[in-house]
């Protein structure tokens, strides 16, 4: 299948995609590292830089799964519905 997105901007795409969940899945464990040691963010912080996060992963997500559609297949379609 191809993706609108492809080539160099897919894997870049991809990597971006990578990172933003091993943030998700890691924060956590720094947090509290972090706060063992008397530093640390607060509460309401670290759960507005998750949400942001996972925004981000699903905007990612739906770019990389948007199918790439032929400019000249769709112009075609369009002339035979007129």
């Amino acid at each position: 299948m191809r993706y609108a997105i492809s080539g160099q901007q897919r894997r870049i795409k991809k990597k971006e995609l990578s990172q933003l969940k091993l943030l998700i899945r890691n924060f956590w464990h720094y947090e509290d590292i972090d706060r063992v040691y008397g530093g640390g963010l607060e509460d309401h912080i670290c759960n507005q830089i998750i949400k942001d996060t996972e925004e981000k992963i699903r905007i990612i997500e739906l770019e990389l799964s948007e199918p790439h559609i032929s400019v000249i297949r769709e112009e075609k379609i369009n002339s035979l519905l007129k």
